[in-house]
Formats: structure tokens, C-alpha cells, sequence
């Protein structure tokens, strides 16, 4: 199995579920995206998963002239954690969810850019999709809120939304077990 049949599975079951979720309870969806943004623990959570991520990422980065820096990673990436966790928590959720999706968008570039099949770009269209919203979420959280509202406005909108999801995982699965 490849890297980019494991990472299309990751991502059509998360997809899958979010869908399902969406046909069998809009209701409770509906709460959970509204309240999501003012969530205080998923956003400690995706800040202490996001930025050791991120420091690791950053240590295996060419920067030049601020290579000496690197060391300093090892004390300054828990601080920034206790830091973001206390004088960042408006939208803390948000951002820390544009963080993860930005930080997530390349390995899953990685593995997709030595595969043969054309169905590639597929999974690699996901992928660059991941980064525009992440920078949305992580610049301009607010956005979330109005990208949710609009998403969840009516009944229809979660069910159309989530047999999107669904189908989407769906294929995805599909590919990842029979193309990639």
C-alpha cells in the first residue's frame, strides 16, 4: 500500500464521517460548527498538536543565516504552547484548525507527487483546497463562522453538504483501495 493510497483512506473516511454525520444528526452538527469557534479545549488540543508540529517542520528547514536558531526550538515550542494557550484563546479553535490544515497539506503533497496515476490530482486538489482555507482560518478566523453559517443555514444545506462528504469519501476510498 502506498502513501498516497493511506493518505486517501485518512482522508475519505474523514470525509465519510463527517458526511454520514451530517445525514444523520444536521441538528447536532449545527451546534457543534456554531459552537466551535469559542471552544476553549479543541483549541488547547490543536495548539499543543499543531505547534510542536510546526517547530519540527521549521527544524527541518534551510533558513540561512537563522540556522543557529534552531536549537532554541527545543524551550521555545512548549512556551509558545503555554503562551498561545493563555493570551491567544479568542478563536484559538480556528486558527490552530487552519494551523493543522496547512501543516497536514504537505505531507499529503509529498506522497502524491511521485505517483504515476493521473487520479493523483484528485487528492492533490484537496490538498492546495486545505492550504487556501488554512490560511483563511489562520489570518481571518471570522471566516469560519460565516463559511459554517452559510453551510448549516438550512437542513438541506447539511444533507446536500453531506452527501457531498459522503460520496466524496466514498470515491476517495475507492481510489485509494483499487487506483493509487
Amino acid at each position: 500500500m502506498s502513501g498516497l493510497s493511506i493518505a486517501a483512506l485518512i482522508i475519505g473516511a474523514l470525509l465519510l464521517t463527517g458526511g454520514v454525520l451530517s445525514l444523520a444528526a444536521p441538528a447536532a452538527v449545527r451546534r457543534g460548527l456554531a459552537a466551535f469557534p469559542r471552544s476553549i479545549w479543541p483549541g488547547r488540543i490543536l495548539a499543543a498538536v499543531v505547534l510542536p508540529w510546526a517547530a519540527m517542520a521549521l527544524s527541518q528547514m534551510h533558513l540561512g543565516m537563522f540556522d543557529a536558531w534552531k536549537v532554541h526550538l527545543y524551550w521555545l515550542t512548549p512556551l509558545a504552547i503555554v503562551l498561545c494557550i493563555v493570551y491567544l484563546d479568542e478563536l484559538l479553535s480556528v486558527r490552530a484548525l487552519g494551523g493543522l490544515l496547512l501543516l497536514a497539506a504537505g505531507p499529503i503533497l509529498n506522497v502524491a507527487r511521485w505517483n504515476p496515476s493521473d487520479w493523483r490530482l484528485i487528492v492533490t486538489v484537496i490538498a492546495y483546497l486545505w492550504i487556501l482555507l488554512g490560511l483563511v482560518f489562520l489570518l481571518s478566523p471570522w471566516w469560519f463562522r460565516r463559511i459554517a453559517r452559510f453551510a448549516s443555514k438550512t437542513d438541506a444545506a447539511l444533507y446536500i453538504g453531506g452527501a457531498v462528504r459522503t460520496l466524496l469519501g466514498l470515491g476517495l476510498i475507492i481510489l485509494a483501495l483499487l487506483v493509487y
